[in-house]
């Protein structure tokens, strides 16, 4: 798997205080449409808010899981994507009627009258935030753009654009001015976040898709020298496991799952349960032996 093609960078200009991240996934979408065909506004929607989880937790160097997950009441009931440990993504959607799906990419005809729940989980037992992003407009990143201005006081510009095969994102974000700034720099500093503003509003989503950070950058802002970070690469990765699969099966009985693998065995075959994860696609068997083991794995026995 080539990494080049899921990398994000971090950016900031010489002459003002304004940060920039650039963002593109290309493999993670891959996998994740390899296991399940999603409609092409589902995986757009999708693939934005990868991208989008994945600028918030590199942005504020969150080692934890971040997650971005849709809540309301329409035709597609469930979209969430999450980053851990600032590069391994993850994601879902459930649409469970596909013809009350409509063909748009409105993200408030797609998901209702909802919001988004944007939830930072520690690596350690401390409590997670969430933040609660309202839908006010039919674009991700109109909801975003208002959530940190309003919730986090940074005046931001983001900005998403697919090919059907990768989306790419760039995010820029006013910084707070010095607690020692005069008036003029103060006016200094916001007449150079407006013209970034500017600048920023004249990029095509054909040039966001297709360029390299380095060409777009340099073309997009060619008399405000900056600096461009390092890439780092991002991943999908799936939590599933098979220790968790049988934790989930262990709600039940045994006696109930050894009849459920007596019901599904294939006539004078040993049956088996499949569990297959419906972010990966990976597939957990357990036959009578494993359900067995689930109940007594502290007592191993030799006959």
């Amino acid at each position: 798997m080539n990494q080049a093609h899921d990398i994000i960078h971090r950016f900031s200009f010489t002459d003002g205080p304004v940060r920039g991240q650039w963002v593109r996934l290309q493999e993670v979408l891959e996998v994740l449409n390899g296991h399940q065909q999603y409609p092409g506004n589902v995986a757009g929607l999708l693939g934005e808010m990868l991208a989008a989880v994945a600028l918030v937790a590199d942005g504020i160097k969150f080692n934890g899981a971040v997650s971005l997950q849709s809540r309301g009441p329409g035709p597609l009931t469930t979209v969430l994507a999450e980053c851990r440990a600032q590069h391994l993504l993850r994601g879902i959607a459930r649409w469970p009627d596909a013809a009350n799906l409509p063909d748009t990419d409105s993200l408030g005809e797609l998901i209702g009258d909802g919001q988004l729940a944007l939830t930072l989980i520690p690596a350690n037992a401390d409590q997670p935030y969430q933040g609660l992003v309202g839908i006010t407009d039919n674009r991700l990143a109109g909801n975003l753009e208002r959530y940190f201005l309003d919730s986090e006081q940074l005046p931001t510009r983001l900005l998403f654009a697919g090919t059907g095969e990768s989306v790419t994102g760039l995010l820029l974000q006013r910084l707070p001015d010095s607690d020692h700034a005069t008036e003029i720099e103060l006016d200094q500093n916001e007449a150079f976040w407006e013209e970034i503003g500017m600048l920023t509003s004249t990029l095509t989503d054909r040039e966001l898709a297709s360029l390299d950070p380095q060409t777009l950058l340099r073309r997009l802002y060619a008399t405000h020298p900056l600096t461009l970070q390092p890439p780092r690469n991002l991943r999908f990765s799936c939590t599933c496991s098979r220790e968790k699969t049988a934790a989930t099966l262990k709600a039940f009985s045994r006696d109930e799952l050894l009849a459920l693998i007596d019901e599904e065995a294939p006539p004078k075959m040993p049956g088996e349960i499949l569990v297959t994860c419906e972010i990966c696609g990976a597939v957990e068997r357990f036959d009578a032996i494993d359900i067995h083991l689930l109940f007594e794995p502290e007592t191993p026995r030799i006959h």
